[in-house]
C-alpha cells in the first residue's frame, strides 16, 4: 500500500512538473496576446503607429499631439530597430563589448530617454504629461524587476499582492 501511495505521488509531482507553456505565453508565463504581442514583429511604422493610437486613447490626445508623438514614436522605433539590428549582428560575429564600449552604449540610451521624455513634455498638456509619466515609469519599474537579474525585493512582492 505504501509502495502504491509513494508510486502515485512520484508520478503526480512529475507530471506537475512536465507541464508545458501553452501558446501565446512568453518567458515570464504572460499571456502575450493580452500584453498586445511582441512589438518586434512589426515595422517600425506599425509600432509608432501602434503606440500613437494607444497613448491617444488613454491621453486623450489633439489630432496635432498624435502627428507629433506618431514622429517622436517612429524615429524612437527605427533607432530601437536599428540598434537591435546592430547587437544581432555584434552577437552572431561573437563581438563582446570592453567596459569602455557598454558605459559609452548604456550613456547613449539614457541621453535618448532624457531627449524623448523632453520632447513628450514639450509635446503634451501638464496634465497628460503627468498621466504618461506616471503609467510610462510604472511600465520600466515593472520591466526592470521582470528580469532574472533584477529580483523584486521582498517588501515590493509583498505590497504588489496587496494591491
Amino acid at each position: 500500500m505504501k509502495k502504491i501511495l509513494i508510486l502515485a505521488l512520484v508520478f503526480m509531482s512529475l507530471n506537475a512538473f512536465a507541464q508545458q507553456r501553452g501558446q501565446g505565453f512568453n518567458q515570464n508565463g504572460r499571456n502575450e496576446m493580452a500584453m498586445g504581442m511582441k512589438m518586434n514583429n512589426f515595422t517600425p511604422e506599425q509600432q509608432a503607429t501602434l503606440q500613437t493610437k494607444r497613448m491617444t486613447l488613454h491621453l486623450d490626445l489633439t489630432d496635432s499631439q498624435q502627428k507629433e508623438v506618431y514622429n517622436l514614436n517612429l524615429n524612437l522605433a527605427k533607432t530601437r530597430d536599428a540598434n537591435r539590428k546592430a547587437m544581432l549582428a555584434n552577437k552572431e560575429s561573437g563581438k563582446t563589448f570592453t567596459d569602455d564600449e557598454r558605459y559609452n552604449l548604456m550613456v547613449k540610451r539614457l541621453d535618448n530617454q532624457i531627449t524623448y521624455n523632453a520632447k513628450m513634455k514639450s509635446i503634451l498638456k501638464s496634465e497628460q504629461y503627468e498621466l504618461w509619466n506616471a503609467n510610462h515609469r510604472q511600465g520600466m519599474r515593472q520591466n526592470y524587476f521582470d528580469c532574472p537579474q533584477n529580483p523584486r525585493p521582498y517588501n515590493q512582492k509583498k505590497q504588489r499582492r496587496n494591491q
